[in-house]
């Protein structure tokens, strides 16, 4: 991860050295683009010299594990032992390249024909970006021309930008260094794309992967009915007037709102960074590394839980985990709502023991010990000293307060946008165009005078309905194995007689940060449109899938686990073919010509001038 991280510190100082030079300087110019790019470049190569990536460290533990005692058995019996494991390996390798295949010509189809020359015109290779991509050129070329840092909106009268356009803002940086502006949109897309693949495998191993990339409900088994490849989750299903809010992630979300393009690998840095921090192995000092080469590492990534109080550094500096989550919300909020979820979360698993400290220090040196340990903030750190998971999660959100408040507030229009925030429950289930995608089951009257029948009402139109007409649909077998996850859970907790204040292993932490997430997007609405809270409880999704392989999925035997691969990403196998293919001969922009003679027509307005046009649907 080492590379990814780098990477990814370089798109975020780059523009927050951007932003601020803009400030500074009413508007960009090639010399700070330059400047910033450049700070951003040394950077990254501080965040690689400082990333310690536990893979490395791992083969090194591997080498110094002393030597198993072999136990006794027969001949025979090692015999089919081995043969099973080489060909389990075997198989997980052919699955492995299987995906990065599929991954790959999404990638390369997706970005390499995101916006092409076909003779003379500007075309564009997927139809759900037929609004979103001209937003996107808009805010390059705007950001490019020089205008004031932080901008008007360029296509509504009367108010700031409210879009975190961070990305935009990083090729608009490229732009003006002379890069080719469609160069610059295809290398950041298949350059987040390879980031984005690895930071899943380290997340999740190739579950993790099919997961994004496949990712569906029963949709696309219409195949089996048409025999066509074709987007059931997307344009094919708004055509047919049955819309699926579970539409493919890759497709509909990657493609065309290009902050994802960040968040996604800066996401998932942070997340393998605290699961590393937290709940990996901590080898002795000494060099003795028995203990942790016994710690097996299985298909999804992750190391085993362990019940020790050890902790590592981590493998991130601080500052490069806390530049990316305090600049999060400059390219996207949902996905900084989400990690602040995680962090708030991670406040409660440790019991009070501060308050414990602070009485001893009272209780030992009185008014005077504890006048000291405010005066002197290097001894802040001692009293967190039995809740380090706390500890660090304070730390980032008190440290970042200050920025990440200030980038939302130059994102929302001096949080003018807030209103956008407010109480509704059920997501998109009760949405007209949403909410019954093949079927209605009608709302029921259970004789609404009574108390039980009320109660029998509310639970047959808000829980049983939308759980088949909606929920099922959608998401297919997800529902009943993500429910089962957090079934297990709460067993675990239970059996194992876990107890609040104790290290909680790391699935029970990331599934419970989970349900929160999902529970946040599912009860408020965090955008003008209920379909767009799926921005954040998509994050709640990425985040159990190394668990449901790694509890669940991976604990069965072959045949068991294949049908349910299939099950879970046929539908979105088929749906992303189908989205793939649905850009031939590609959807054109724009006449180079027409484009060109608007150009000349206003070369001569100031780039901040308003102007009345004739907006067309992609445009």
């Amino acid at each position: 991860m080492k590379w990814v991280t780098a990477a990814v510190t370089f798109v975020n100082l780059s523009v927050v050295c951007g932003l601020l030079l803009g400030l500074a300087g009413k508007g960009l110019s090639t010399m700070s683009a330059a400047l910033a790019l450049v700070c951003g470049a040394a950077f990254a190569i501080a965040a690689f010299l400082g990333t310690r990536d536990s893979a490395i460290q791992k083969k090194a533990i591997d080498g110094l594990a002393p030597e198993q005692k072999p136990r006794k058995s027969s001949g025979l019996e090692d015999t089919q032992n081995a043969a099973i494991s080489s060909a389990l390996m075997r198989y997980r390798r052919v699955w492995f390249w299987a995906v990065a295949v599929c991954f790959a010509m999404f990638a390369l189809r997706s970005f390499c024909w995101l916006l092409y020359i076909d003779g003379s015109e500007l075309k564009i290779q997927s139809p759900n970006n037929l609004g979103d991509l001209s937003l996107h050129l808009t805010l390059i070329k705007n950001f490019a021309n020089g205008v004031p840092i932080w901008p008007d909106n360029p296509i509504f009268a009367f108010s700031k930008l409210r879009y975190p356009a961070g990305i935009d803002f990083f090729n608009a940086l490229l732009s003006l260094v002379h890069v080719d502006l469609l160069t610059g949109l295809v290398w950041v897309g298949l350059l987040a794309s390879l980031a984005m693949f690895y930071g899943f495998y380290r997340w999740g191993g190739t579950f993790a992967v099919a997961g994004f990339l496949f990712n569906g409900g029963i949709a696309g088994f219409q195949f089996l009915k048409t025999f066509k490849f074709l987007d059931y989750q997307g344009t094919a299903a708004d055509i047919a007037h049955k819309p699926i809010a579970w539409k493919s992630i890759a497709l509909s979300m990657l493609v065309t709102q290009r902050g994802w393009l960040y968040a996604i690998p800066a996401g998932l840095v942070l997340l393998w960074h605290w699961r590393e921090k937290f709940f990996s192995p901590v080898a002795p000092a000494g060099g003795d590394a028995s203990a942790v080469a016994s710690a097996e590492a299985d298909d999804s990534g992750q190391s085993a839980a362990v019940s020790t109080r050890g902790y590592n550094k981590g493998p991130l500096p601080f500052w490069v985990a806390l530049s990316i989550y305090a600049s999060m919300p400059l390219f996207h909020l949902h996905t900084f709502i989400a990690l602040t979820i995680v962090l708030l979360v991670g406040l409660f698993f440790e019991r009070a023991s501060e308050l414990k400290f602070i009485a001893n220090i009272a209780r030992s040196e009185g008014i005077a010990g504890v006048g000291r340990l405010i005066s002197h903030p290097r001894m802040w750190p001692d009293i967190f000293r039995g809740a380090p998971i706390r500890r660090h999660a304070a730390t980032m959100l008190i440290v970042a307060f200050i920025p990440a408040t200030f980038f939302v507030w130059l994102t929302t229009d001096q949080f003018h946008a807030a209103s956008v925030l407010k109480w509704h429950p059920g997501w998109a289930q009760d949405s007209t165009d949403l909410g019954a995608p093949y079927f209605r089951l009608g709302p029921k009257d259970f004789g609404s005078s009574t108390t039980f029948g009320l109660l029998l009402q509310k639970t047959w139109n808000g829980v049983i309905a939308p759980f088949f007409q909606f929920w099922l649909p959608n998401f297919g077998l997800w529902v009943p194995l993500a429910l089962a996850l957090v079934a297990l859970c709460g067993w675990r907790i239970w059996k194992g007689k876990w107890r609040w204040g104790d290290k909680p292993p790391a699935d029970i932490a990331f599934v419970l940060a989970a349900v929160v997430i999902f529970a946040s997007g599912y009860f408020v609405q965090t955008a003008p449109w209920d379909w767009d809270n799926l921005k954040l409880m998509v994050w709640g999704y990425f985040m159990i899938l190394p668990f449901l392989w790694s509890d669940i999925i991976g604990r069965w035997a072959l045949p068991e686990r294949a049908a349910t691969c299939l099950l879970l990403f046929g539908s979105g196998f088929i749906t992303l073919l189908g989205g793939l293919s649905a850009g031939h001969p590609g959807f054109g922009l724009i006449e180079r010509a027409r484009l060109d003679h608007i150009g000349t027509a206003l070369r001569p307005l100031p780039v901040e001038a308003r102007f009345a046009t004739y907006p067309t649907y992609n445009h």
